[in-house]
C-alpha cells in the first residue's frame, strides 16, 4: 500500500501570489483614503487656525477704533537707506498679543512649514530659516516666526508711498470696519504660496524671503496683469482679477523671481493647499473654506469691491467693466 506525503502547513507559491496580489488591490484602495483622511484633519486645523487670526483680528480693530491692523509697517519710515532693513511690524505680530500662540500662523499642510520673517536673529527664535537670509540679523521682525498665511491688502494695507514724489515717511494706510461695504464678504487673511521664489527678494547676504507682503487679487488693467499696489494712492482703474488671470499667475509661481514686481500680488497666495482649495478669513472675523476661482466672480468677489484704503474707487470686472459685487 502506497503512503501518500504529508501535506505541508505552509502557502503553495500559486497562494502567496494570490494574498500579495489583494493586499495590492487593498492597498490601492486604501491608502488614497487615508491621504484624504490626513488632508482633511490638516485642513480642519488650519481651518482652526484661521478661526483665532479672525477672532485676533477683530479684537484688535475693537482696542483700535474699529481700525484693521496694517499688513505691516516699518521701524523707521523715514530713513533713506532700505526701509525693509529697518524691521517690519507685521499684522501678524500685532494681533500676537490677542492670540497668544504663534504655532497657529504655520498651517500644517504647508511644503516649507512656513516662511521666516525677512529680519531675524540667530536661529529665528529657534524656528530656523528655511533657506533665507535675514535681511538684517540685528533685528527680529515683529511677526510670527515661521508663517503660512498672507494678508488681504485690501483691508490691510502696506505702508503708503509715492505721495508728492515723496516715496518714504508718508502716513500709514489703514481701513475702517464702517469704510467696508460687507465685512463677512471680503477676505481678510488666506494662504500663502508653497514657493518661496515667489515672495523673496535679495539682500546683501542672498536671497532673503520678503514673508511680510500682503497679496491682493487686483490688477490696473483688465487683462490681469499689472499688479495693484495699495502703497499708491491714486490708481484708477481697479479691475478684479479674473479666474484665467489667476491662472496665469499661479502657472507662474514655480519659476517667477521676486515675484510681486512682476506680477498681480495674487502670486503670494497659495493656487489651492486643501483639495484644490484654501482656508478664508473674512474681515467679520468667521473663517471658510473656498477654491480660490470661487472668490473671483465678478458676481461675487470676495477680494474687496471697492480700494478701502484709496476712499472707495470701484473695482471694476474686467469682462464688462461694471463694479463688482459681493
Amino acid at each position: 500500500m502506497q503512503i501518500s506525503p504529508r501535506k505541508s502547513g505552509g502557502f503553495t507559491l500559486i497562494e502567496l501570489l494570490v494574498v500579495i496580489a489583494i493586499i495590492a488591490i487593498l492597498a490601492a484602495i486604501l491608502f488614497p483614503v487615508f491621504a484624504q483622511a490626513r488632508e482633511a484633519a490638516r485642513k480642519t486645523s488650519c481651518l482652526s487656525n484661521t478661526k483665532q487670526m479672525g477672532v485676533g483680528i477683530m479684537m484688535y480693530t475693537q482696542d483700535y477704533d474699529e481700525t484693521y491692523s496694517p499688513g505691516y509697517y516699518y521701524g523707521d519710515p523715514t530713513q533713506t537707506s532700505n526701509l525693509d532693513a529697518s524691521g517690519i511690524y507685521q499684522w501678524s505680530g500685532l494681533i500676537q498679543p490677542y492670540v497668544k500662540n504663534e504655532q497657529i500662523f504655520v498651517c500644517p499642510s504647508d511644503k516649507v512649514k512656513g516662511i521666516a520673517p525677512t529680519n531675524f536673529i540667530g536661529n529665528n527664535k529657534g524656528q530656523g530659516s528655511g533657506g533665507s537670509v535675514a535681511l538684517n540679523s540685528n533685528f527680529q521682525d515683529i511677526q510670527a516666526a515661521r508663517i503660512s498665511y498672507t494678508c488681504n491688502e485690501a483691508i490691510m494695507p502696506r505702508p503708503r508711498g509715492g505721495v508728492g514724489g515723496v516715496a518714504i515717511g508718508q502716513p500709514q494706510n489703514v481701513v475702517s470696519l464702517a469704510g467696508v461695504d460687507s465685512p463677512s464678504s471680503v477676505i481678510a487673511v488666506t494662504e500663502f504660496t508653497d514657493y518661496t521664489n515667489a515672495v523673496s527678494g535679495t539682500g546683501p547676504g542672498g536671497t532673503t524671503n520678503k514673508s511680510h507682503r500682503p497679496s491682493d487679487a487686483w490688477a490696473l488693467n483688465a487683462a490681469g496683469t499689472v499688479p495693484y499696489d495699495t502703497s499708491g494712492t491714486s490708481n484708477n482703474p481697479i479691475y478684479a482679477m479674473s479666474s484665467d488671470a489667476a491662472k496665469v499667475v499661479f502657472a507662474a509661481q514655480p519659476t517667477a523671481p521676486y515675484g510681486g514686481g512682476s506680477f498681480p500680488h495674487l502670486i503670494y497666495v497659495n493656487a489651492g493647499r486643501h483639495s484644490n482649495g484654501n482656508t478664508f478669513t473674512f474681515a467679520d472675523g468667521h473663517s471658510k473654506w473656498y477654491r480660490v476661482e470661487q472668490t473671483l466672480s465678478c458676481n461675487s468677489f470676495l477680494w474687496g469691491k471697492s480700494a478701502y484704503n484709496q476712499g472707495g474707487v470701484p473695482v471694476l470686472c474686467p469682462a464688462t467693466g461694471a463694479q463688482v459685487s459681493n
